[in-house]
């Protein structure tokens, strides 16, 4: 009798002490699991619909954008001709290839087509154009012949006649559409429309589409279906809420999370262990908490680091369960998610960087300046050593060093570089860019006059710099810092800055030559007059001081009456060059005045200083001879200095000391150098 109590409390001791806290535990750790598997499903369907809706969204705003531009400029210019067949068809041609499009029309106000050109997407287009085209601006989804197409519409703004055009643009969302994205989120997409699949990801054991009638109960919103044999849960609601009239809906089904099967499998445990647990609970109780509880509370606590943004985890484990199982698979999966933020990042910071290139020609005037903003990007983004930007010479044909970065060195090469030679040559030819992670052992790779031993280049990257159908130059970086080869993304994007560095290069050569005069490569009247208010504006605004210098060619209409005008060319080319050779260059600022007239703003300069430096430029100008049949022929200018505030108090003023002041020069005999102090004292004393 005590024999069989004792037993029996011992049975109830370890049935509260080990198998009751063991089953509520157990109870708990599939609650988190459900919970986790609800999060789970929540989360994935949130991004899986998110990101397909971007992507139409995207769509139908470039196609939109495309017809608004293709509107706005092409067919405005061409509305001047009456929108005749034989001057719009043609510009349509082009528009509808360039723009990648399948069909492109003008409408009338009536929704009439007045011309148009590609494939009609079906027979019932009168009864879309309507309302493509009741806005000036608009797009859309419809479905025409159990096919999804998007259609944007733009009206012809200021015309002069009443009557109101229209562009039309339609594309055919393309049946692979949303394959990219099932493979970054791993759903399964459709678009049904009148209980039909119309677009699906859903492939059978064929290969084929699933497009077909929904069968099992196709007005229901959310529940569960077969895919090729696996459970799958599905959500059905409007693509886009709010934008597409029709009723469109989209399907995304999702496979059974492993949340949802591990904690299918632990009630069933529950309910074993729990059991056994009774009979012997001393032995089993410790053993199902220990491999099963445990890693299951570590799973939960790292998926609630998971959901809160941290990535570092390591769940990594050597047991051949389905606990370590589900450890390993969670584990690559996270590792999945953090590859996939850090590409995103990385791609942001590539943006970021065409960006940052596209804008500095905004801010950059300088060809030097730009070379160097667009190579440090280019080297600091692709995590390299070093690099540097060759440009093509058009009166040699070669390729010469125009800027470097990084390095030992300020200059990787001191010999031009003819086409086809070596790498550098090979791809400004080719006009392809290349990888070359064998370095100086590669066979096409030549050393021209390098600085840096051949032995230094391990590995190398080569993109031509291309304009519209030629190339003005290459980019090349050197060694990765991680010691690691180049790879095919290294290149792409290397491609892309070049793409975008060719373009903000040759911006800036057009804002050069429209600022530059083309003979004396000084800055144009037009420029002389902008730049000379900025500088008054900012010496006045912070109290510094500006001066200004005006010269003059002595005699300048003799050289082109008796010699002609190809010396008196040359005369003020050569005249151009000793100025800019004598003056700060990056801070003074030359320009030709007008004529045989030039001038020289020195800003945060004293009159006097600016004396010293017009009468350094006199100087060596006088010193120049210009070779002639007729002999030796000797140049020389008169100078007029004016300061800002002592001279003038506002820009018209100083330029008017300044020209008093050379007038002085020339009063004076021509060949000398005034002040606009001097010139009022001798103003007085005559």
């Amino acid at each position: 009798m005590l024999k069989t109590g004792l037993r029996l409390k011992f049975l109830l001791f370890f049935l509260l002490i080990l198998v009751v806290p063991f089953s509520l535990l157990m109870l708990i750790s599939v609650r988190r699991a459900e919970d986790a598997a609800r999060q789970d499903f929540s989360r994935r369907l949130a991004t899986a619909g998110s990101l397909f809706r971007e992507t139409l969204v995207d769509l139908m705003n470039s196609l939109r954008i495309k017809a608004k531009t293709v509107a706005d400029f092409d067919f405005y210019a061409a509305a001047k001709d009456g929108f005749t067949a034989s001057t719009t068809l043609p510009l349509m041609q082009d528009r509808l290839l360039r723009s990648g499009i399948d069909y492109l029309a003008l409408v009338s106000e009536k929704t009439k087509v007045l011309l148009d050109e590609g494939s009609p997407p079906a027979a019932s287009l009168q009864t879309i154009l309507p309302a493509v085209c009741h806005s000036p601006l608009t797009s859309n989804l419809f479905i025409l012949n159990q096919e999804p197409w998007i259609f944007a519409g733009a009206e012809i703004t200021k015309l002069r006649n009443q009557e109101k055009y229209h562009v039309v643009f339609a594309v055919r969302l393309p049946r692979d559409f949303a394959d990219k994205i099932k493979r970054i989120t791993g759903a399964e997409y459709s678009l049904i429309y009148s209980g039909q699949r119309i677009l699906t990801t859903l492939m059978d054991i064929y290969g084929k589409r699933m497009i077909e009638a929904l069968t099992p109960l196709p007005d229901v919103d959310h529940g569960e279906t077969q895919v090729l044999g696996k459970v799958h849960s599905f959500v059905r609601e409007e693509v886009l809420p709010g934008e597409i009239s029709e009723t469109i809906l989209l399907e995304i089904s999702l496979p059974e999370s492993d949340f949802t099967k591990l904690g299918r499998g632990l009630q069933g445990d529950v309910l074993f262990f729990g059991g056994i647990g009774i009979l012997l609970a001393l032995t089993t109780g410790s053993l199902l908490y220990m491999h099963v509880g445990t890693p299951l509370v570590r799973l939960t606590e790292v998926t609630t680091q998971v959901a809160g943004g941290n990535f570092a985890i390591d769940l990594s484990s050597d047991r051949n369960d389905e606990i370590g199982l589900l450890h390993r698979n969670f584990t690559a999966m996270v590792r999945s998610i953090r590859d996939e933020r850090d590409q995103k990042m990385r791609r942001m910071e590539e943006l970021n960087t065409l960006f940052e290139i596209s804008n500095a020609v905004n801010f950059i005037t300088d060809s030097e300046e730009l070379l160097k903003f667009v190579l440090t990007h280019a080297v600091e983004i692709l995590g390299s050593e070093r690099g540097s930007i060759m440009l093509l010479d058009d009166e040699t044909d070669e390729l010469v060093v125009k800027v470097a970065y990084g390095g030992r060195y300020r200059v990787t090469s001191s010999t031009p570089v003819k086409l086809g030679n070596g790498i550098c040559g090979l791809v400004a030819k080719e006009g392809k860019a290349r990888i070359c992670n064998t370095g100086f052992k590669d066979l096409q790779f030549k050393n021209f006059g390098s600085l840096l031993p051949v032995e230094d280049i391990k590995t190398l990257l080569c993109s031509p710099l291309k304009f519209k159908e030629g190339t003005i130059g290459i980019i090349n970086v050197v060694n990765k810092r991680d010691g690691k080869d180049f790879a095919e993304s290294d290149l792409s994007l290397l491609n892309l800055i070049a793409s975008q560095a060719a373009v903000t290069i040759e911006n800036n050569k057009l804002y050069e030559l429209s600022i530059t005069d083309g003979l004396t490569r000084l800055f144009v009247h037009r420029y002389f007059h902008a730049r000379i208010s900025e500088e008054v504006l900012r010496a006045r605004r912070y109290g510094l001081k500006l001066s200004l210098v005006m010269i003059d060619i002595d005699d300048f209409k003799n050289f082109n009456d008796v010699y002609g005008h190809q010396v008196g060319d040359q005369v003020l080319q050569r005249v151009a060059m000793t100025i800019k050779e004598n003056i700060r260059m990056g801070i003074d600022i030359p320009c030709r005045y007008g004529g045989e007239e030039m001038s020289v703003i020195l800003p945060e300069t004293r009159a006097e200083e600016a004396f010293k430096t017009a009468d350094r430029i006199r100087e060596s100008i006088a010193a120049l001879a210009t070779s002639h049949p007729l002999g030796n022929l000797r140049i020389t200018v008169s100078i007029g200095v004016a300061g800002y505030p002592s001279d003038a108090h506002d820009r018209d003023s100083l330029i008017m000391a300044a020209d008093k002041a050379l007038y002085s020069s020339k009063l004076n005999g021509k060949n000398c150098t005034t002040e606009s102090s001097q010139s009022a004292d001798s103003k007085v004393q005559s």
